[in-house]
């Protein structure tokens, strides 16, 4: 986000639970790691978000290298175009592919390009220490 500051870029992050470490809402400090105002975080503990990606990944021309667990998708990074609406059904991702941080590289170059300027991402919380 910081190579993006003068981008109109919005970025939701998807918190829900995954693992069996995962009890509940991420705490503040987990929050505060991203602290840009342009992002927005949710909880989405029946994985609602997580099902309307896959409905729209399944019936969609991308398709992420990994990033499901028993059906559910999780540490996922999407990428719209300028523009998308999510309504009843998601829209076409110019980007969608995971883990978030091995395609990292990936993920600024589609946040870069032209057609680019919105990035969904869907995340886990991390593991109980």
């Amino acid at each position: 986000m910081k190579r993006h500051s003068d981008s109109a870029v919005a970025v939701f992050a998807v918190w829900e639970p995954i693992l069996p470490t995962d009890w509940g809402k991420p705490s503040s400090s987990v929050l505060r790691r991203m602290s840009d105002n342009r992002i927005r975080q949710f909880w989405d503990a029946d994985h609602s978000v997580a099902a309307a990606m896959k409905e729209a990944e399944a019936s969609g021309k991308l398709h992420p290298n990994c990033c499901e667990r028993n059906g559910i998708l999780w540490d996922l990074a999407a990428v719209y175009p300028p523009g998308a609406q999510w309504g009843d059904t998601l829209p076409e991702p110019v980007f969608l592919d995971g883990a978030v941080a091995p395609v990292a590289r990936e993920l600024e170059a589609a946040m870069a390009g032209p057609r680019a300027t919105a990035a969904p991402m869907e995340t886990r919380l991390p593991a109980a220490p």
